[in-house]
């Protein structure tokens, strides 16, 4: 009888570690890491992909505005001075266009800094302001 119990405590602690054992597998797997980091001058066994940018200079001032300025000022969104009426502009051309573009890079009202067109040069948020003023 003592033997009987012995073995049956004996069989339950190898059922429960094995089980254990499959637990602990079972979570190394979920996190595991998914990728790897090649750091520059390592050999990583992949051949490396050069980037090439678009060297085509800068965007015509239409461009910028059909990329970035269109959604607002089509419309008048939030005060945004319509692009080709006159009146939804009032006083504002004759602030200059240098006024115009600071605001433009500044943010001014419900207008986000940059005009939404995070990558866009100075040269090329004074040309979409240009293109919207010759609209007018």
């Amino acid at each position: 009888m003592k033997y009987s119990k012995l073995i049956l405590i004996l069989f339950t602690g190898l059922i429960l570690s094995l089980g254990a054992s499959e637990a602990k597998k079972a979570i190394e797997k979920r996190i595991a890491p998914v990728g790897s980091v090649c750091v520059q001058g390592e050999d990583c066994g992949t051949t490396v992909v050069e980037t090439v940018s678009d060297s085509s200079g800068a965007r015509s001032g239409e461009d910028v505005y059909s990329g970035a300025c269109a959604t607002c000022h089509n419309i008048g969104l939030a005060g945004a001075p319509k692009f080709a009426d006159a009146s939804s502009w009032g006083a504002r051309p004759d602030k200059g266009i240098e006024a115009l573009t600071a605001s433009v890079k500044n943010g001014l009202n419900g207008m986000p800094a940059m005009g939404m067109c995070m990558d866009c040069s100075d040269d090329e948020l004074s040309l979409a302001v240009q293109h919207m003023l010759d609209s007018i």
